[in-house]
This record gives structure tokens, C-alpha cells and sequence, in this order.
């Protein structure tokens, strides 16, 4: 099931008993975002706020508090399976005779269902706002510190030649038609600012899988459109701003059109994902051209804190889209797991080890590949089980030589986030060779073989165990 737009996933979410709407009035001044805080760790439903105490917008939160909901979104498909489709795409060769002609045109008629499609009549157009004023929208206080409020699930798109990209940055309203987008350099939307784009739209409630992607950090120059398109099983429809160059989702909730003044004010602080407040640094403001709703418009909310909230499972998303490339890139790579306590500044990857080094090799890929995640990147050999952590303590304490296999990266890019550099964005990376080492790495001796026993005794023994351990349950059972 593909989600034409954000209220087909709410009614499903509402028809499973996965969402309930709250009547009585929360204040998006501090109540509202702990409120969702705490659903989130008590792994409770998405949450409707259908009034507010300062009679905003209604609010929706804690829609991708679990995984299983995430999965929902996606109907079902696990996100790595949805985007093989891409490798399908980079694999198609160019034709060399008549027949080969006829099936690559039946492979593109094919992708082509992937292409996003602009349309005229849209719902997120629905209503013109006469009035310009930010302050209607549920936008949040979520810590004391914080100096005003923040538009925290607004997906802003930005667009260079004709390759769109779109993301989460936090939007601090300083006026009824003026905000302030935290974008950090590295991102892709500060490159194509910074070459001379002025334009954005930020849409608020689009369908399911463009929000899930636009947490996603897609490189330049893949069009991130069309990648969600393919991870939809559909291309995204569109239409086309009315005082901005840019083309945006047509489904969505509400559409804040604008332009970057030029201009750069203080920002902050803020309460990010790690759990600490952000450094205050000036960012670009961007004033209002226009705002444009559905009749009824829903705006979705989303809050940070210590781990684990919702955020730690759109990261979770973004690395499964994203496996099926890095092994394009990086084909040694079996599997690759971000646990979500690690606020995606911990990666544990397995591969399929051949050479000396090889380890190393893909750290600094992962390095140069996503700066700002993979502070510390733990390897370990094909067969481990990167989720199950145990198995990876195992394989750090049995196989790491600290002297030989610990690896310092100084003075690295990184995220502005990270609270342990004291320069923001500059920072350094840790890598833990945990792989079985090869003799060119151990002295030109084979590595201790492991302890086994024949499969035959293993067998038998997890036979008799087994039927030692029914006795002894029933045994337990009729004492009780």
C-alpha cells in the first residue's frame, strides 16, 4: 500500500488503534513537546493535538515512534528491500542491438513510474493565506533555555539546476513572516545556497516515505525525489510554487514559500537530538512569500532529547535506504547497523574480509562518505551479528589488539551537534578494527583457531538438553 498523502497513513494509523486524538488544550510552550517526549519512551501511539493553548494549528506527533510504524508507512516492505529498486536503475546498460533496444525502453517505461509528476489542482493549495503569520503554526518550546519557538518537522526543499534536495533543519520564528534556517555546512542544501540559490519552500505533512526521506543525507548529485520515488514504488506528485522556482508535494498539509534574505542572526540555543543544548551561531534568515494550506491542515511535530525518540528510528530508516549504495560503493560491506542510542555517531558494519587492511579501508570510506554521522566506526568480520551487540562486544574483546587495532582520525569534519568537540564541526573519528586478522596483520602467523566441537556432538548435546529442560519445566510447574 503506497500513501497518496499524510491523512491516508493517519486514518490507517487511527483504524489499528495507533493513534488518539487529545482534546484537551496542551500549551506548545514546553507542555507539548513533553508530552510527546514521554510517548515516545513509553513506546506509546502517534498523538493529535487538535487544540492548543495558544490556538495554533492541530498538531501531530510520534508518528514514527516505532519501528512498526515506520514499516506501515512503507507497506510493509523493509526499507533496504524498497530501495534495491536504485541499483536496479544504475544497473541498466546501454542497449547494442535491436533487441536489447526494445527491452532497455521496457526497462525505462517501467522506471518512468518512479519519476516525480507535477499536477495543477493540489491539495496543499487549497487555501491562500491572505494573512502571512507564522505564529499560527504549532511551532515549540521545548527546553527552558530555548530563546523562542521552533518549527521542528517542516521538510525544506531546496533546488540547484534541476536536481532537488530536501531535509530536516530546525526553523526558529523570529516574526510572522521571518524564520531562521539551521542548516550546518556539509549539508547539501548549504552548498546549493551558498551557490547562489535563493529560494526554498518548507512543506509540512507531506506523504509518509517523503518524510521518512528527508532525514535521509542523499549525495549530490542523486535527485533525492526521484530516489523517494523509487522507495515509495511511486513518484511524488507535485505542483508548482506561486512566488518561488521550486516544485514541491502537492498532497502535503501546508506550504511555507520564501527566500533567503541574505542576512544571518543568532540562532539558538537548542535542545538537539544528543540531548544538550547546540552552540548559539548565526544562520540565514529567510522571509515568508507565501503560505498555502489544505482547508484543514495538520502539522506534524516532532521533539529531541536523550535517545531513544523518534528520530533514532527515521536514522534507523536512513541507513537501511541507504545500504543497498554503500555496497554498491563499498562491496566488501555484509551488513551495516546504527544502534539508536548512538544518535548515528555509532557504526558497526561487517564484511567479508580478503585483505590486509581491509578494515581500515572501510572506515575511512564510511568517513569520507557521511562526515557528520560515524564518529566511531566498529568493524567486524561476516557472520556477526551486527544488531545483536553482544556478538560485537565478543568480537572487540576477543579480536581488537588496542595497540594495533585502535585508529584516531584528528581533526575531522563532523556534526556542529556533537557536544564533545569543543570546535563546532571539527572533531575527529574513532575506528575498532574487530575482525579476524590475516597473517600479513599478525606477524605473518595464522590467527588461533576458534574452539569447536563436530556438529554431531553439538547436535545431540542441544537434543538432550532439550529434553532435560522440558522435565525440569515441568517439574518446576507442578511444585509451584
Amino acid at each position: 500500500m503506497v500513501f497518496k498523502d499524510l491523512r491516508g497513513y493517519l486514518g490507517e494509523l487511527e483504524g489499528r488503534g495507533e493513534l488518539v486524538r487529545l482534546s484537551e488544550p496542551v500549551s506548545v510552550d514546553l507542555e507539548l513537546p513533553a508530552l510527546l517526549r514521554n510517548m515516545m519512551y513509553r513506546g506509546g501511539p502517534a498523538l493529535l493535538i487538535e487544540r492548543t493553548k495558544e490556538g495554533t494549528l492541530p498538531a501531530v506527533g510520534n508518528l514514527f515512534g516505532t519501528w512498526e510504524r515506520v514499516l506501515l508507512a512503507l507497506g510493509g516492505v523493509e526499507p533496504s528491500k524498497a530501495s534495491e529498486r536504485v541499483i536496479d536503475l544504475l544497473n541498466v546498460k546501454p542497449p547494442t542491438g535491436l533487441i536489447d533496444a526494445v527491452k532497455a525502453l521496457g526497462e525505462l517505461r517501467d522506471a518512468s513510474r518512479y519519476f516525480p509528476r507535477t499536477i495543477r489542482n493540489a491539495p496543499v493549495k487549497e487555501v491562500e493565506w491572505r494573512e502571512i503569520d507564522l505564529g499560527k503554526l504549532p511551532a515549540i518550546r521545548q527546553w527552558s533555555l530555548e530563546p523562542g519557538r521552533f518549527l521542528t518537522f517542516g521538510v525544506s526543499i531546496i533546488r540547484r539546476g534541476g536536481i532537488t534536495n530536501f531535509g530536516y533543519y530546525r526553523l526558529q520564528v523570529i516574526g510572522r513572516d521571518r524564520f531562521i534556517m539551521h542548516w550546518m555546512p556539509w549539508r547539501r542544501s548549504v552548498q546549493y545556497a551558498e551557490e547562489g540559490e535563493t529560494e526554498v519552500a518548507v512543506v509540512f505533512g507531506p506523504d509518509p516515505v517523503t518524510m521518512l526521506m528527508a532525514g535521509v543525507p542523499v549525495p549530490h548529485p542523486l535527485d533525492k525525489l526521484l530516489l523517494t520515488g523509487v522507495v515509495r514504488g511511486e513518484g511524488v506528485e507535485l505542483v508548482k510554487g506561486s512566488t518561488v522556482n521550486l516544485n514541491y508535494p502537492a498532497n502535503a498539509e501546508l506550504v511555507i514559500e520564501g527566500r533567503l534574505t541574505g542576512e544571518y542572526v543568532k540562532e539558538g540555543p537548542f535542545g538537539d537530538h544528543v540531548g544538550y543544548y547546540s552552540i548559539v551561531k548565526e544562520y540565514p534568515v529567510v522571509k515568508v512569500t507565501a503560505i498555502y494550506s489544505r482547508e484543514d491542515p495538520v502539522i506534524p511535530v516532532t521533539v529531541t532529547g536523550k535517545p531513544v525518540l523518534e528520530d533514532g528510528n527515521i536514522i534507523k530508516f536512513g541507513i537501511e535506504v541507504m545500504k543497498p549504495l554503500l555496497r554498491q560503493l563499498i562491496p566488501e560491506i555484509e551488513d551495516v547497523y546504527m544502534p539508536p542510542e548512538g544518535v548515528g555517531y555509532w557504526t558497526i558494519v561487517s564484511i567479508r574480509k580478503r585483505y590486509p587492511g581491509q578494515a581500515r579501508r572501510v572506515m575511512t570510506a564510511l568517513w569520507g562518505l557521511l562526515p557528520v554521522y560515524n564518529k566511531v566506526v566498529v568493524v567486524v568480520d561476516s557472520g556477526v551479528n551486527v544488531r545483536d551487540l553482544g556478538e560485537v562486544v565478543y568480537a572487540i574483546a576477543s579480536n581488537l589488539n588496542p595497540q594495533r587495532d585502535v585508529v584516531v582520525m584528528p581533526d575531522y569534519p563532523t556534526e556542529e551537534l556533537d557536544p564533545s568537540t569543543p570546535t563546532p564541526g571539527l572533531g575527529s573519528k574513532l575506528g575498532l578494527d574487530a575482525t579476524r586478522k590475516l597473517p600479513g596483520e599478525y606477524e605473518g602467523k595464522e590467527y588461533p583457531e576458534e574452539a569447536k566441537a563436530p556438529r554431531e556432538v553439538e547436535e545431540a548435546a542441544e537434543k538432550l538438553v532439550n529434553a532435560i529442560l522440558s522435565r525440569y519445566r515441568n517439574t518446576k510447574a507442578n511444585k509451584a
